[in-house]
């Protein structure tokens, strides 16, 4: 928040406002440019790329932590910066003219949303060209020879890919060897949560991140919430028993507050509650999903987690009471058999939960139920809203 936000809600331009004030600025999809509480965390990164500031590669690096420990923010935060310092390649100078030394380029990729080798280049090309990629009409290895030919005019590059060795993502080795089909220097920088020890690649260098003590996420949260929430909506209380709640996951701590800020906003309170807050509490799933996995889902599996997550208890006792209710949908044009079949690839995927109805009356196999493991309440709040 800036200086003129704080005047304007001292103020009282905000009053009136409602609860939900700037859902961006709360949700847990969403990342700030100055992230809170990580200065360390940059320190150590900056350690890392300090030969970039000397105009060479820095090394390649794997970066990894728990869902939630602001690697995301932080990394994504760090490049944006060290963007706006790096340029086009000098041409060499006498030994009588200091010239500055310039920055490679840095771009971060979410491998979320680049799945494939053509989506991974065509991610990095853009970030570092003037005129727009083609999405349509050119291959893969045209893309690459594009990308090495961009490299030629400008700066090596280091490219962070984040999410990698997800369900739905590369592992960290494939796009690793897809950046080395490139012709120039670009120098992998991996982000995950698995042990270095359980990836086939072997980094030059790593940087482990842990879950936010409870001081620092209460910190975090403050900061969060004073921009996304009306003026006193929540209570310093209240951002301390959820900062102890999630151990250290700063993505369930804002999704929880978020949703109890949605429940408090639909019914029509000033404040949240303390059954609103019990309500964004009951709303996540502990372990969970990462909100941004079920985000970078397609159109349609997106519209099916919706139709299931609004579906009442009672339509949703069985797989097969909810596939049919589903499939009835006007916003559904899929067959019942389909709409299992999808929903079935999404528990495999982990972002449901295949649950044994407790009790049957019925002979054979117990019926069973599906499950959310990611924050129902955001991202109905999400998902209802323009994109």
């Amino acid at each position: 928040m800036n200086i003129d936000d704080r005047i304007e809600r001292r103020l009282g331009y905000d009053i009136g406002a409602g609860v939900l004030v700037d859902l961006d600025a709360v949700s847990p999809v969403s990342h700030v440019d100055s992230p809170v509480g990580r200065g360390p965390a940059f320190e150590r990164l900056l350690d890392v790329f300090e030969p970039a500031f000397s105009g060479r590669l820095p090394p390649s690096t794997y970066v990894h932590g728990p869902k939630g420990s602001g690697k995301s923010a932080i990394v994504s935060a760090l490049f944006a910066r060290l963007a706006a310092h790096s340029g086009p390649r000098r041409a060499i100078q006498t030994s009588t003219r200091a010239v500055e030394p310039t920055l490679p380029g840095f771009v971060y990729v979410d491998a979320r949303r680049a799945t494939t080798r053509f989506r991974l280049y065509h991610a990095a090309l853009d970030a570092v060209s003037d005129d727009s990629v083609p999405e349509h009409g050119v291959s893969t290895d045209e893309l690459a020879e594009t990308l090495s030919s961009a490299m030629r005019s400008g700066p090596d590059l280091v490219v962070a890919i984040d999410h990698v060795n997800e369900p739905e993502t590369p592992a960290a080795t494939t796009v690793v060897e897809w950046l080395d089909n490139v012709d120039g220097g670009i120098i992998p920088v991996c982000l995950g949560r698995h042990s270095p020890d359980e990836l086939e690649w072997e980094p030059a260098e790593e940087v482990g991140f842990e879950p936010y003590r409870r001081h620092v996420l209460v910190e975090l949260l403050t900061s969060r919430c004073s921009t996304g929430l009306g003026r006193d909506a929540v209570s310093h209380d209240q951002i301390r028993e959820i900062s102890e709640w999630a151990e250290g996951d700063a993505h369930d701590a804002l999704a929880a507050i978020t949703g109890a800020a949605v429940t408090a906003e639909r019914e029509g309170a000033s404040t949240v509650r303390p059954r609103d807050l019990d309500a964004g509490i009951e709303g996540i799933t502990k372990p969970g999903v990462a909100l941004g996995r079920v985000l970078s889902l397609s159109e349609s599996r997106q519209r099916l987690l919706y139709e299931l997550v609004s579906l009442p208890e009672s339509d949703r006792a069985s797989v097969s009471a909810a596939t049919e209710t589903i499939a009835s949908r006007p916003a559904v044009d899929l067959s019942a058999s389909t709409v299992r079949r999808v929903l079935y690839e999404l528990a495999d995927a982990g972002l449901l939960d295949r649950v044994t109805v407790a009790h049957s009356d019925g002979k054979g196999r117990p019926p069973s139920r599906l499950v959310p493991r990611f924050p129902t309440l955001v991202f109905r709040e999400l998902f209802d809203r323009p994109r």
